[in-house]
């Protein structure tokens, strides 16, 4: 879906609500710019980890669900048979 055609169904949709749900969406709408505001300024590290993930995505290198809970599955158990050892 492109910016042009989330915007036209956004404004279809509100057309139908009743106020008590415009109100609604409208303080989400307002609470979206606050809950983008971080707590501290990243770290060097931080941005280019978030700029190697959108270069990923945009190239196509994503996991799926499944994919990513195998992964993290695999890291607990080495991770425990770390400890385990200690």
């Amino acid at each position: 879906m492109t910016r042009t055609e989330g915007i036209a169904s956004i404004n279809t949709k509100l057309a139908s609500l009743d106020d008590e749900r415009v109100i609604t969406v409208a303080d989400f709408v307002q609470g979206i710019d606050a809950a983008s505001t971080l707590p501290r300024q990243l770290t060097a590290k931080e941005l280019d980890l978030i700029e190697q993930s959108k270069e990923d995505f945009r190239a196509g290198r994503t996991y799926s669900a499944n994919e990513v809970r195998t992964c993290i599955d695999a890291e607990l158990d080495r991770r425990r048979e770390q400890r385990a050892k200690a």
